[in-house]
């Protein structure tokens, strides 16, 4: 349901070229404000946003609402040298009148900063009508705006009702973020929220829902629905579950025991920045258990993680990490040790890997 404004207004990077040449809401002849906008977008496509704005500017006035709203994304957009929030939320609201629903959704995020003489109750009004036109992220957006108090006084229960509302259309972030609110008061509740999220792709939610069945969550605990959760998460790029799902196959848990596997998954994690992934394929690598040993690149991992965490209070896992340590610098050669300071710190100024 979501098109490139909708994305803007929720503050993700998710606007494209393309999503603006897919929109067709209003079919009708070729116009000479249709032309103009043809080439507006054109010009946008191209990376010329003047030429972008002018002609986007003559077909909005003309009655394009296409125009109306590329032009009010590009007076909305920094970096494009013509920045106004509050001309765009002009562009916008012509828009919305004729009934654009990405305009409305922009609409509301410009009345939450105040811009255009909009406030956040004109926030409400504008997503309460995009949610009329069966748009989630609208409803997701409202849920925020009662939950936190965003210019209005705070009312969870109401916001609550939209993220339902939003569920039931089967929008995964909105059910995740039921499970969010429940998991502190009723954990069944949250886990069923987080396992329909997970139905619906979410990747987040199937990590929170591992957790649950792997972890005393007052819920019946079960490996293998953890394993498989963890591999939906993992498989995401999630690094945290990549190497919660290393481990659990490294000792076979819940799926069949691979060293291999375990380590690849670890690799995985570390490379992600996951402090205890680094740990986990430091481990590996000083052992060579399922991974040629090295104990230069096992050091080198083990470095990073301890950059990344420190003392995280954990007492196993702090202590196993203190343990390798300690095994390494006193039985490696020290210029080994020496070599993977240098790429530890090499690689932390340059932010890599």
């Amino acid at each position: 349901m979501c098109t490139a404004l909708a994305f803007t207004a929720l503050n993700t990077p998710n606007f494209t070229p393309l999503a603006f040449a897919q929109i067709a809401l209003f079919p009708h002849e070729e116009t000479v404000a249709d032309a103009g906008y043809e080439a507006a977008l054109k010009a946008y496509q191209d990376g010329d946003p003047a030429n972008a704005l002018i002609h986007g500017k003559l077909s909005g006035g003309g009655g394009n609402v296409d125009a109306q709203v590329l032009v009010g994304y590009l007076l909305m957009r920094e970096g494009t040298g013509f920045m106004d929030k509050d001309e765009a939320a002009i562009w916008f609201l012509k828009a919305a009148k004729l009934g654009q629903v990405d305009a409305m959704v922009a609409l509301s995020e410009l009345a939450l900063n105040a811009h255009g003489g909009l406030s956040p109750t004109d926030a409400v009004k504008w997503l309460e009508m995009a949610s009329a036109n069966d748009r989630t992220d609208a409803m997701r957006a409202l849920a925020d705006i009662y939950i936190r108090g965003r210019g209005i006084t705070r009312n969870r229960a109401e916001g609550r009702g939209w993220l339902v509302k939003a569920a039931n259309y089967g929008d995964p972030l909105a059910e995740r973020k039921l499970g969010d609110l429940d998991i502190g008061v009723d954990p069944k509740k949250a886990l069923i929220w987080y396992e329909r999220a997970a139905d619906h792709g979410d990747a987040e939610a199937a990590y929170s829902a591992a957790i649950m069945y792997a972890e005393n969550f007052e819920i019946p605990p079960s490996a293998s629905k953890a394993a498989k959760l963890l591999s939906q998460a993992a498989e995401a790029g999630i690094a945290a579950a990549q190497a919660d799902y290393g481990l659990i196959v490294y000792q076979g848990n819940g799926v069949p025991r691979s060293a291999e596997k375990a380590a690849q998954w670890f690799k995985r994690a570390a490379y992600g920045g996951d402090p205890e992934g680094r740990f986990l394929y430091a481990f590996t690598l000083a052992k060579g258990d399922g991974v040629e040993k090295s104990f230069e690149d096992a050091y080198y991992w083990l470095l990073l993680a301890e950059q990344d965490s420190g003392e995280t209070g954990i007492d196993d896992y702090d202590r196993s990490r203190t343990e390798l340590q300690q095994r390494l610098e006193d039985n490696v050669d020290p210029a080994v040790l020496m070599k993977a300071r240098k790429r530890a710190t090499s690689d932390t100024l340059m932010g890599t890997p």
